[in-house]
């Protein structure tokens, strides 16, 4: 068994990578927190941690809802919620402004109707409303359901564990080993995790015959730049190294320069680096300088960059004028 330690008080982690979920090693995070006369055991593996994120703040109906944990993870959502629950990091909530919170704004406006009290104002005010008349009011038209909430004692790992929902619903990466690199490294913030994990990806992918990998790990740090982090100079940073890496790889890895090398560069692409152009109100030559030197790490040389970053500039105006 491998041993983690995390930082912080009173804190142990250790990983247990002997047990599989379907044919994929399974990383186990065991935590002992001790504290106000309290001692909590947590088991949780990538898919209990992502399913954490997916059901808090969510109803008992929705547990259920999709059937890709058991199609994709082979997990059954039952029993994800019930080691939850016996872990104590998420409860059940039946308070009337935490279920109140979930129904849509005709429920509660039915809700009010049916006491015969005003149902104007936006959902806010109609809450407000119900829980000040709630000693009068019949809930029956309209059946409330319950609220699963993440323990307070678990929203700092909520917060670093953020991730995972990214690398679910974006890329082909194996949560478990994901979680895995959360866990070598778990003092870190989700933000770091991520972007470490994927810069990893790409680097070890450099210099492989095929270059998908580590494509594929720059168009997510793009991405992940850009939609989480809201950072548009670092997304177009990794922007620059998905588009040169498509282009050098064609161009025979950077030995030679052929006049014309068999790549395409997405609309979705070119559109970014036109609005790129439109609002720092550069020139094409400037998007030519500023591909070929925020790539300057990448294994190629410089007469390389340039020539891939001038026929990447001529595929942005070519998509433009067609």
């Amino acid at each position: 068994m491998n041993t983690v330690i995390l930082k912080g008080p009173m804190r142990h982690t250790a990983i247990n990578d002997g047990e599989r979920h379907r044919g994929r090693p399974g990383v186990f995070l065991y935590i002992s927190i001790c504290g106000h006369g309290d001692v909590e055991n947590l088991k949780l593996d990538a898919i209990d941690v992502l399913f954490m994120h997916y059901i808090t703040d969510r109803t008992t109906d929705e547990a259920d809802k999709y059937d890709f944990w058991q199609l994709q993870y082979g997990r059954r959502p039952a029993d994800l919620l019930r080691r939850l629950m016996e872990a104590g990091v998420i409860y059940e909530d039946d308070s009337l402004p935490a279920v109140l919170q979930k129904l849509r704004v005709y429920e509660l406006k039915h809700i009010l109707r049916s006491a015969r009290l005003k149902v104007s104002g936006n959902k806010q005010a109609l809450i407000k409303r119900i829980l000040q008349h709630a000693t009068e009011i019949d809930f029956a038209p309209v059946p409330l359901k319950n609220v699963y909430k993440l323990s307070e004692r678990h929203s700092e790992f909520h917060s670093r564990t953020r991730f995972l929902n990214y690398f679910h619903f974006h890329g082909n990466f194996d949560l478990h080993e994901i979680y895995g690199f959360h866990l070598a490294h778990d003092s870190w913030g989700a933000h770091r995790t991520a972007v470490a994990f994927l810069e990893g990806k790409a680097r070890a992918h450099m210099h492989a015959a095929n270059k998908y990998t580590a494509v594929k790990s720059y168009f997510l740090l793009s991405n992940y730049a850009l939609n989480e982090m809201q950072d548009k100079h670092l997304s177009m940073h990794y922007l620059n190294h998905f588009a040169m890496l498509i282009v050098l790889a064609a161009m025979d890895g950077g030995s030679g320069i052929p006049d014309s090398p068999h790549f395409y560069v997405d609309r979705y692409t070119t559109g970014r680096y036109r609005t790129y152009m439109e609002e720092s109100g550069i020139s094409v030559h400037a998007l030519i300088r500023f591909l070929t030197d925020s790539t300057a790490g990448l294994p190629w040389p410089d007469e390389a960059r340039r020539h891939a970053a001038a026929l990447i500039a001529d595929f942005v105006v070519m998509d433009e004028i067609y």
